[in-house]
């Protein structure tokens, strides 16, 4: 960012006027949606100004799966207790995803990365394993204290499973969880700590105090609990419960240790900090939900959080006498943390057990490992009006538990999202980077997108090496996901405005707007095997960009995707369907159920989409598909509403399907029942009964009766994509154009 100090200090009351004024739109147009609704919990949620920035990236060491290597020469053993430098969304981030600070043009809606550095302190992460987080957080100084109502509303706390009327994910067990050598149980109602859960002693303030050997915990009197377990080189446990209120626990253990965090019956509202932070980077952060818990974030939307007005963040009233030339300018400084999550950790976390954690927050990210994050089980929600629900660098793996996340934030360029891994193009983060769900639910309601590996190689390389670039897949073997996106689709192919906004941490920053509320999106590919998808956006329903060597594979699953504005499936590679029940509609007039710039290639699955375009892209993979797929045209499959089915020439159903309500122009249907080389009928408006379906698209046969023979088509053992009846009304279609009358069928039919 260039640093424009004295014209921006004298320019900001007349910047911070005219910005919010002209530009805080967010995405407003909500998505059309076929499926079950399922009630996630109250609407108590938190709000925020607008703004928003994903930032979170530049310069840090990245991490492999087994934890973060080398020294982090950003400074990470910083200090907690209210005093942060400017961490984990400056740096790359500073100028938003792709965005650039103060009149920079913006890059894509995914551009930049997630997971910024440049200090992140408030996570004790020093390797050294020292934690200085009660020297900024001081009795000596009420900066802390100070009111920033005028710049936007902290969350409120949230339940999402009282209300909730879902199903729920078995709760799996992490094999890796360690036998602790030591439990340290920590009451925060009373601020007394035991280690044996009976006899308990007061955290005393400003005094460290001995727990066991190696550990140590003290208080700086305005609720912010550090704990150094820097000295041990065992795995500990430490036992939250209780409540605390304008708080953080920053617990700190030896490079490389693992420790434990079981939230039993915990209720953390922050101030200006995380309200539970785990560090060194190092560590592998194993938490334990049991009970009933919350995490309420105490941070505002838009404001420049750091240990001193001047570092990492300044604003207009900073001394004349500090050196500003390394920190970015704020609309506001505050003393505090920017570390991203609410709950927080450089490292690794592992979530398990069965308990519950609400969290909210209207400033950044509900659950944040820098590394790596693996859920297990546990019942996890996220009202969230800041950024990103849960958000990791180098990877997300779900194995099971129950994900509810509700992303209300509608920030200009920032809106709300749900499961986001950034990538970190690193030697540490090469091939990392992915997402792989192998069971559990997940409930997602965003503004933007709701789950994305989305490092992108065009927008997000750095260098032109590509050994050290992360791998952007999303494998999805397992599972139920119910998802839905409201925002409004604004991106290059409509029409985009230059907007100028207050990222999450109040940097000014102007560029194209922008907003892509995609449903699942993994930047180089998406794998599905297995699971369960209830879909409904408006941008892409399932979406890889890569230009030339994206891919999308299924080759199992049940899948309904609806996308009201866009793409159903769509791909700038190929397309590969190979098993698996596919229900796929688009039907806004240039949109696809199937869409790719590769090919679109059918050997297995049941599969039907509905496109409101004329688009044809069955007969791209006209050499490589080897199953029957029939691409017929809205004349000959009926009205809205009604069922059409394909009969063989022994009057037996083999396909059938009840059109969406909406208008659409034509069908691809793909499945085995079509293999044999014969003459089949497309039938409109028929009647039936029995039968199995799945959204409309019968898995298990119907009795069918009466309707009308729109058309006809006769297959051979070389061809095997059939596309004349993609337009025009009544005829015959076969590998060529065909025409003329169709044939008889037993009934007179």
């Amino acid at each position: 960012m260039i640093n424009l100090e004295s014209f921006q200090k004298s320019l900001l009351a007349v910047i911070i006027s005219a910005s919010l004024t002209a530009s805080l739109t967010g995405c407003g147009a909500s998505a059309s949606s076929d499926g079950t609704e399922i009630s996630i919990g109250d609407d108590s949620g938190s709000s925020g100004n607008d703004g928003s920035s994903d930032g979170d990236s530049s310069g840090d060491d990245g991490s492999s799966e087994g934890g973060a290597s080398g020294d982090d020469s950003s400074g990470d053993g910083g200090s907690s207790g209210g005093g942060s430098s400017g961490g984990d969304d400056s740096g790359d981030d500073s100028s938003g995803e792709g965005g650039s600070s103060g009149g920079g043009s913006s890059g894509s809606d995914d551009s930049g990365s997630d997971d910024s550095d440049s200090g992140d302190s408030g996570s004790g992460d020093s390797d050294s394993g020292d934690s200085d987080g009660d020297e900024s957080g001081s009795d000596d100084s009420d900066a802390d204290d100070e009111d920033l109502s005028s710049y936007g509303t902290p969350a409120v706390k949230a339940d999402l499973f009282s209300g909730y009327t879902g199903d729920y994910g078995n709760n799996a067990t992490d094999e890796s969880l360690p036998a602790f050598s030591d439990t340290i149980y920590i009451n925060l109602s009373d601020l007394t700590f035991s280690t044996d859960n009976s006899e308990f002693s007061s955290i005393l303030k400003g005094t460290e105090t001995a727990v066991i050997d190696g550990v140590s915990i003290v208080r700086d009197g305005k609720g912010y609990i550090t704990v150094d377990a820097s000295g041990t080189s065992d795995s500990i446990k430490f036992v939250l419960s209780g409540t605390l209120t304008k708080g953080t626990v920053d617990i700190t253990a030896k490079k490389n240790a693992s420790v434990g965090v079981e939230l039993n019956g915990v209720d953390i509202t922050s101030g200006n900090n995380p309200a539970v932070v785990v560090g060194p980077k190092t560590a592998t952060a194993y938490v334990i939900l049991k009970g009933t818990n919350y995490l309420t974030d105490g941070r505002i939307f838009g404001i420049g959080y750091s240990k001193a007005n001047g570092t990492d963040y300044y604003d207009s009233s900073v001394d004349s006498s500090v050196d500003v030339s390394e920190a970015s300018m704020t609309q506001k400084w505050a003393l505090g943390s920017d570390d991203n999550g609410v709950i927080s950790t450089k490292g690794i976390f592992r979530i398990s057990g069965d308990g519950i954690l609400n969290i909210s927050t209207a400033y950044k990210h509900g659950v944040y490992a820098k590394n790596r994050l693996y859920v297990y089980g546990g019942q996890i929600g996220v009202k969230n009006s800041g950024r990103n629900g849960l958000q990791s660098k180098n990877g997300f793996d779900m194995f099971g538990g129950t994900i509810n996340i509700e992303g209300v934030g509608n920030h200009t360029n920032k809106q709300s999202r749900g499961i986001i891994v950034s990538g970190d193009e690193s030697e540490d983060g090469a091939g990392l980077g992915g997402m792989n769900f192998v069971d559990g639910v997940v409930n997602i309601t965003t503004v933007g997108k709701a789950i994305s590996a989305k490092w992108d190689i065009e927008d997000d390389a750095e260098t032109t090496e590509t050994t050290d670039d992360p791998s952007p897949v999303v494998k999805i073997s397992g599972g139920t996901f119910n998802i839905t996106t409201s925002g409004q689709v604004i991106d290059s192919d409509r029409s985009q405005n230059t907007v100028s906004y207050y990222d999450e941490d109040g940097i000014l920053t102007t560029e194209a707007e922008k907003c892509s509320p995609e449903g699942i999106e993994g930047k180089l590919g998406l794998e599905i095997s297995g699971g369960t998808f209830n879909i409904n956006t408006t941008d892409d329903a399932l979406n890889a960009s890569r230009d030339g060597s994206a891919y999308i594979n299924i080759s199992g699953g049940s899948l309904y995707l609806n996308a009201s504005s866009a793409d159903a499936i769509d791909s700038n590679g190929d397309i590969n369907i190979s098993g698996g029940v596919i229900v796929s509609v688009a039907t806004m007039g240039s949109e696809d159920g199937f869409d790719c710039d590769g090919k679109l290639t059918f050997t297995g699955g049941l599969a039907v989409g509905i496109s409101g375009s004329n688009h044809e892209y069955a007969s791209t993979g006209s050499s490589t598909t080897t199953q029957n797929t029939f691409v017929i045209g809205s004349s000959y499959l009926g009205s809205q509403n009604t069922v059409m089915a394909i009969r063989d020439s022994s009057d037996n159903p083999v396909f059938v399907f009840k059109l969406p309500s909406t208008s659409y122009s034509l069908a691809t249907v793909s499945s085995p029942n079509l293999a044999a080389a014969d003459t089949y009928g497309v039938y409109s408006g028929v009647t039936v009964s029995g039968g199995t379906e799945f959204r409309g698209l019968y898995t298990v046969m119907p009795s069918v009766s009466g309707g009308s023979l729109t058309g006809s088509v006769t297959t051979n053992d070389s061809t095997h994509v059939y596309t004349s009846l993609s337009q025009g009304g009544g005829g015959s279609f076969g590998p060529g154009a065909g025409g003329g009358e169709p044939p008889s069928f037993p009934g007179g039919r």
